[in-house]
């Protein structure tokens, strides 16, 4: 049985999850220097962002095996 994750195109995949890796780390850098000092809040926003980049990596990496 086909589902959409099995016939979408890897490219569409990643381009998704960086589009969407992207919305976070703006929100983040938008949200976190209320609650932190700033330097730390926006360090915190890459650290984030290169996490979740990551893990998006490593998920089309996963599933392409």
């Amino acid at each position: 049985m086909e589902t959409v994750r099995n016939t979408m195109d890897p490219r569409i995949v990643d381009i998704a999850l960086a589009a969407a890796a992207f919305v976070i780390f703006l929100t983040l850098i938008w949200i976190l220097p209320l609650f932190l000092n700033d330097g730390i809040a926006y360090l915190t926003a890459i650290i984030l962002f290169a996490g979740i980049i990551s893990a998006a990596g490593l998920y089309l990496n996963q599933k392409g095996k």
